[in-house]
């Protein structure tokens, strides 16, 4: 399992997910297994938005394994709203996520990719190890 980076790379931290920056050019969002709240996930991705403009980065892995479904509206405004800012304000276009162990979490993180309208490159996997040599190669 993915560990949150060391102290000095930790970009923000709340209940559900803690950002960090890792120095081969990616932001990493580690999920907890705490239930989403609409508040806590804005700033979330507030603050990645955030990371990613500040490490000059568009690549992002987002391990989704211990994260609970998002609510509906929340998948929404990911799909429709934070993805096309981040890749308006940053240079996003990579996106490696960790698979939910639950098949209720891989559906709702597999119906935000099917809702984007964006040229986002993303792929879905199993381990870790698979997702950063992609977004390594990105």
């Amino acid at each position: 399992m993915l560990q949150p980076a060391a102290a000095s790379s930790v970009y923000f931290r709340n209940s559900l997910c803690t950002i960090s920056y890792h120095a081969p050019g990616y932001v990493q969002l580690l999920w907890t297994d705490a239930p989403p709240t609409e508040a806590d996930l804005r700033a979330i991705y507030a603050h990645a938005l955030q990371a990613m403009k500040h490490h000059r980065t568009g690549r992002l892995l987002t391990d989704h394994r211990r994260r609970q479904p998002l609510p509906l509206t929340a998948q929404q405004w990911i799909a429709q709203e934070w993805i096309p800012q981040a890749m308006r304000e940053t240079s996003y276009s990579h996106c490696a996520i960790l698979e939910n162990q639950t098949p209720l979490g891989r559906l709702a993180a597999r119906a935000i990719g099917e809702a984007l309208t964006t040229p986002l490159k993303f792929r879905y996997f199993a381990t870790a190890e698979e997702a950063v040599a992609w977004l390594l190669k990105a």
